[in-house]
């Protein structure tokens, strides 16, 4: 019997998409506990327009990514932070810092798995890098003792 899957489901198989099972696995487990639905015509064409309406918003999202990633290209994002004397932070900065940075000074929302940077623990610039699946870019973030 062909059904769709609802969830994931161990051993047979991922959310929205049809799979082969026995009848009886379908009928006494998986439609009851509302894993799954018959896979009808109607079901399928309802999947695959779902499908494409998800696949076209997350390109979107991409597309938006990568368009605020190449606008922060050679920019400079301040941070004020508590230092030593010496120059060294009291707390390392990674890249949620600079995401709030980012989000207060140029109003831009950037992920923070799009920013790859080690963790900051002196006052001084700063190199981080800023990627999307389109784009990379990279911004120079100055750390200032408060």
């Amino acid at each position: 019997m062909k059904v769709i899957l609802l969830k994931d489901v161990r051993g047979c198989g991922q959310a929205n998409t049809i799979v082969e099972v026995a009848q009886g696995y379908a009928l006494n487990f998986l439609m009851p506990h509302k894993y799954a639905v018959a896979a009808t015509e109607e079901k399928v064409k309802e999947m695959e327009a779902k499908k494409a309406q998800a696949d076209a918003a997350r390109a979107k999202a991409e597309e938006e990514l990568s368009t605020k990633v190449k606008s922060l290209e050679g920019k400079t994002v301040t941070i004020v932070a508590r230092a030593t004397e010496k120059g060294g932070l009291f707390k390392s900065l990674g890249a949620a810092d600079v995401a709030k940075a980012i989000q207060t000074e140029y109003s831009l929302d950037i992920p923070e798995a799009s920013i790859t940077t080690e963790p900051i623990k002196t006052v001084g610039e700063h190199a981080v890098k800023l990627a999307s699946k389109n784009s990379k870019a990279q911004l120079t973030v100055l750390i200032s003792a408060q």
